[in-house]
Order: structure tokens, then sequence, then C-alpha cells
């Protein structure tokens, strides 16, 4: 963990033992600023979300892909001021921010790492829309953005938020009797809604659909064009696309590493069938968002390609790929 407003005794306190609302640091997402006259127009020419749809009081859902279609990232973009904001998993913001430098050096923009000025936390659990309001915040809908002294509230839905949150304020956030939650609270909700992030070794290996990014609303197939459109809406339009991902559960100790093989049974044999993407256990509860033909059904036998293999049972999707 390396955060200035996080201390090491701090993370070790956060539990896993939580009932109704928390809040969660979430150390190992950052954000980006992206500031310069041409700052929309330039990531309109690079991302699937239509940057013309971005309000004050909306945010995107969004990927950045390279010219094959493949992602480097997935992010939440919003408006700060003059400027506008990235959010996203430490691995993949990094993988985008330095492809968007190296093209950015045509254009007048900017780029400015976000860790030194803002952190970030995750909400959910019951009766969340009470802590949102005792932290001094409108409660959002889905997709909406509420504002606060210069934090940002984004609702992924209804009752799973991320907050971006200057530093200063962060770090007497910390000091509050909060409910406080260990990172995994929030990343076991994040899967269960279907949501995912790259990590290192899954960057450039998936097109958006792969991650049901066009179930999510992060995909435009009405804006201009962007780096790895033509995939992006040849898989929309022409078909093609056979994999997506799932929702598995297992009752197990492990936390396999993003990429971890996961087999499917075929007579009396296993093979592979596709591979964890985000990964996150609680009590031996373990949860997974993984990577699978689109084909797939829960009469299938799945098991994680471990030395135990715990079987994986698919649960359903709290949206529609249709």
């Amino acid at each position: 963990m390396h955060t200035s407003w996080l201390t090491a005794d701090q993370y070790a306190s956060l539990s896993t033992q939580v009932q109704g609302a928390f809040i969660a640091p979430l150390p190992a997402f950052e954000s980006l600023l992206v500031g310069g006259i041409d700052n929309r127009k330039y990531l309109q020419g690079q991302i699937t979300c239509d940057v013309d749809q971005l309000t004050d009081s909306n945010f995107l859902h969004g990927a950045h892909c390279d010219a094959k279609g493949k992602m480097w990232s997935q992010f939440y973009l919003a408006t700060y001021g003059d400027q506008l904001i990235t959010v996203a998993f430490r691995d993949e913001l990094t993988a985008s921010t330095a492809q968007w430098k190296k093209f950015g050096v045509f254009s007048k923009v900017s780029f400015d790492a976000g860790q030194s000025q803002f952190a970030c936390f995750g909400l959910g659990g019951d009766n969340v829309a009470s802590l949102i309001q005792q932290l001094g915040f409108d409660v959002p809908k889905r997709g909406g953005l509420s504002r606060s002294n210069g934090a940002l509230l984004l609702a992924l839905t209804d009752d799973h938020f991320l907050l971006l949150m200057p530093l200063d304020d962060a770090r007497t956030l910390m000091q509050q009797p909060l409910p406080f939650a260990a990172p995994t609270v929030w990343l076991v909700q994040h899967i269960k809604h279907g949501f995912s992030y790259l990590e290192q070794g899954l960057i450039g290996e998936f097109v958006p659909q792969m991650l049901n990014l066009q179930a999510l609303d992060a995909i435009s197939f009405s804006k201009g064009c962007y780096i790895g459109q033509e995939t992006v809406a040849r898989l929309k339009y022409r078909g093609g696309n056979k994999r997506a991902a799932f929702i598995l559960q297992a009752d197990s100790a492990e936390l396999p590493a993003a990429g971890t093989d996961i087999d499917i049974q075929l007579g009396e044999n296993w093979r592979r069938s596709g591979q964890v993407v985000n990964a996150a256990n609680i009590h031996n509860q373990l949860w997974i968002i993984a990577v699978l033909p689109n084909d797939i059904t829960p009469a299938d036998s799945l098991r994680l390609s471990s030395d135990s293999a715990p079987a994986l049972h698919i649960t359903p999707l709290p949206y529609s790929l249709n």
C-alpha cells in the first residue's frame, strides 16, 4: 500500500465484519486530471463513451482500447472545474495514462496524476443513503453525481458508490467514528453488481463486450471515431464475440489471482474454459467475475484451476446481455 492519506495502522484496523452501510478506503484506485482546452475533443477520439454527454451532474463509464479494440482500461469520467477527472484501478489507469500522454503531444491537453490530490472510497450496504447524507451529500441516482466541498460521489448503482475526496479531507474523514470497512467488502459488492476492472496481467486482453460494457452503458455506438471503434462496432453489428463476463461463487478459502484459469467439465475430462478477472473472498465465501464462453449455463460444471479445485457456481447477472 502506497498512500499518503491512509496509515498502515488504519488499514490494518479495517474489518470485513460490517453490518449495514459502510465506507471502505480504496487505496488501489486512483485518479487522473485531464486539462487543457482540447481535453474533451482529445478524449472523445480515444474512448468508448460519448464525452459530449458529460455534464456536471453525471459521470460516464467508459473504456480505452488499443487499435485492435483490446482494452487498456475501463474507468469513470467526470468534470472537475474546467478539467476532466478519470477514476480507475491503479494498473489500468497507469497503462492508459502512458498511451494518452504519448499521443496527447499533438493536442492542447495536459495530464496530472490525482493521487497527490485525491483519495478514493467505496460506499455501499443497507441504508447507505443515510450514510451519504451524514457525509454531506445529496443521494444521486444511478449514473448521477453529487458534489460537496470539492468531493465527488458517483452512483455506480442505486446502492453502490465511488467517492473521490481531497486528501486533507480524506485524512480528517479517517479520524471520524464512521462504519469503515476493508476494501474487500466493497469489492465483493462490485463483483455482485457485475462490474470489473483490469489488473496488470489482463491489460490488452479483452474487447469491451467481453466484460459486458455494452450492458453497462459504457460504449456509445453513435459517437464519432475513436481508437478501436472498428472492432467494437463490428462485434455489435456483425456478431462474432463469443465471450462474456459472469459472476461465480464458491465455498473456498482461496483467492485466485487475475488470469487464473477456470475449467469446464466435458464428459470425464476438464478443459480450460475461461479466466478470472477479479476475485474477492470474505469468510471463505469466494466471489469471482470471470470471462467465459457466452453460451455457458448454470448447468455446466465449472471449477477453479488450482490445487484444491473448488466447484464454481454461476449466479445471475443483475443486467441483461441482450
